[in-house]
């Protein structure tokens, strides 16, 4: 992993990977049974420059905001490191809100250019006028002949000169993250560069990347775990994304053990869905077998209370972990609160759930549950640099969460 303490922005820490691990596998894309493209980090970084070249010609300059509004895809990630690239802020939105709210969000946010896939901006073309100040719009994927109306296709996008780097300060904004959390219409969440690096630095000895390790990535990227988890954590530790083109369970779980994937983000609706799946499965055993699969289960859980002992549970339970693809580490769970009876089948199956506790504002974790040892009902211990407190607590010990970094 990149010592991020010697950086003082994405962009120039993402500059670094792909200097470093150039000839790795930093992104794979697939549709179905379809792999749409596989890109080392040295090709990542020459798509990436493309874009970046083209919008410095047409005017991008540094603190300029650019936003992305496309589904999970390898055009995601090149164009937002085009834009750290540029010394811009990004700003990525929901894929899946109405047009209405969209445009509402473009111009909250005064973004100077959009990337945006075809569907999507044929939805915000057809929807009338707005006050966004978008200079530049990127059209992904359009069909030939398509009439763009003063767009561009995103494939086509350059420019005549090299791209020139611009650096930007730890205390510059990074991005600009709309989430309802606090409730009511997004308000957009400030982020700064030391923000994510620091974040970073904390939570990878937890979970480290390496070149060979894979993310699968399903929850879109706009959501602060999956930028995390499935972008700059990896990126600085020379590891791999998978993008899937469908969420249909089938092609879910064909990836794990195609890819043998490390790790995935899940919010606690998939991760109950993963759990009634495997409960019928094990119900559905021949009597026999299904006492000495509960036995195995039961001696794993004993050995594994104190700490998570990965070689052991894959070795005692070895058809479950090889449906997951063999190499699974742990999967991160956020978004919602998690039964802790989930997480206790899980985790007796040797299968990690990084469970925590954390919000946009906060860059993603504030707290993680480490399993030293084992423990369903709590959120953990605050992960490095973060203090937590609860004040204006009533009797029974409820209050307001403060947190400080």
């Amino acid at each position: 992993m990149l010592d991020l303490s010697q950086y003082e922005s994405l962009g120039a820490a993402l500059r670094s990977a792909i200097e470093r691990w150039a000839e790795e596998v930093c992104l794979i894309e697939s549709d179905r049974e379809q792999e749409r493209c596989r890109l080392t980090y040295r090709q990542f970084g020459d798509a990436a420059l493309r874009v970046a070249a083209g919008w410095q010609e047409n005017g991008f300059a540094p603190g300029d905001r650019a936003a992305i509004l496309m589904s999970n895809q390898s055009k995601w990630l090149i164009s937002a490191y085009a834009v750290f690239f540029c010394g811009g802020v990004l700003v990525p939105l929901d894929y899946k809100l109405t047009p209405g709210e969209h445009l509402a969000l473009l111009a909250h946010s005064k973004s100077r250019a959009l990337i945006v896939e075809y569907p999507i901006w044929r939805a915000l073309s057809q929807s009338g006028s707005s006050a966004t100040r978008i200079e530049t719009t990127l059209v992904t994927e359009a069909p030939a002949g398509a009439d763009l109306a003063g767009a561009k296709r995103w494939e086509e996008f350059r420019g005549e000169k090299a791209p020139e780097f611009r650096s930007r300060k730890r205390q510059d904004a990074a991005c600009i993250v709309y989430s309802s959390g606090t409730g009511g219409r997004p308000k957009g969440c400030v982020l700064t560069h030391e923000n994510y690096l620091e974040q970073c630095a904390a939570v990878s000895p937890l979970w480290p990347f390496w070149p060979g390790a894979r993310y699968l990535s399903i929850i879109p990227t706009n959501h602060a775990i999956d930028f995390m988890g499935g972008f700059v954590m990896p990126f600085t530790g020379g590891g791999t994304v998978v993008h899937l083109r469908t969420l249909r369970p089938e092609y879910i779980r064909e990836a794990f053990t195609r890819y043998k994937i490390t790790y995935m983000a899940v919010v606690p609706l998939i991760l109950k869905n993963l759990e009634r799946g495997l409960r019928e499965r094990f119900a559905a055993l021949p009597p026999i077998k299904r006492r000495l699969w509960n036995a195995l289960v039961r001696v794993n859980r004993l050995a594994t209370r104190r700490r998570p002992r990965l070689q052991l549970s894959r070795v005692l339970l070895k058809k479950v972990h090889q449906a997951f693809g063999g190499e699974l580490r742990a999967l991160l769970v956020g978004g919602a609160f998690t039964e802790p009876k989930t997480l206790e089948f899980f985790h007796d199956l040797g299968i990690q759930i990084a469970n925590g506790y954390g919000c946009t504002e906060a860059c993603t974790a504030i707290t993680v549950n480490d399993m030293k040892p084992f423990r369903p009902d709590t959120l953990g211990k605050p992960v490095t640099g973060m203090q937590v407190r609860i004040i204006n607590a009533g009797a029974d010990g409820v209050g307001e969460v403060a947190v400080r970094s």
